[in-house]
């Protein structure tokens, strides 16, 4: 969701992937990024959560087998006001179905 006001970026991340594990995950799914953990041996990686990455994170997810407790859909919204009201997309629900991860939020005022 884009205005003026707010903006809003979804993600699928995945918390605890090792060094090929988040090289191999950059060059299968589009938009995929990784960084190193600051405080563990890690990467943590950002997929843009799309329909057109859908099939690929859940692939992705079952290939590596993935424990459920080293991934997450963050959510960030950065607003110019304290206080907004922001709808989250369906494909957050859709990809809940599939991998029932926990939510992570930020929200940050500019």
């Amino acid at each position: 969701m884009n205005n003026s006001s707010i903006e809003t970026a979804i993600s699928f991340r995945f918390l605890t992937l090792d060094k090929f594990q988040a090289y191999s995950l950059a060059h299968e799914i589009l938009g995929a990024t990784h960084k190193q953990s600051a405080t563990s041996p890690y990467y943590v990686a950002y997929v843009p959560l799309t329909k057109q990455n859908f099939d690929d994170i859940n692939d992705y997810y079952v290939r590596q087998r993935i424990d459920l407790s080293c991934c997450d859909i963050f959510i960030s919204v950065t607003a110019e006001s304290n206080s907004a009201r922001v709808n989250i997309p369906e494909i957050v629900n859709r990809m809940l179905k599939y991998i029932d991860c926990k939510l992570t939020f930020s929200f940050t005022v500019i």
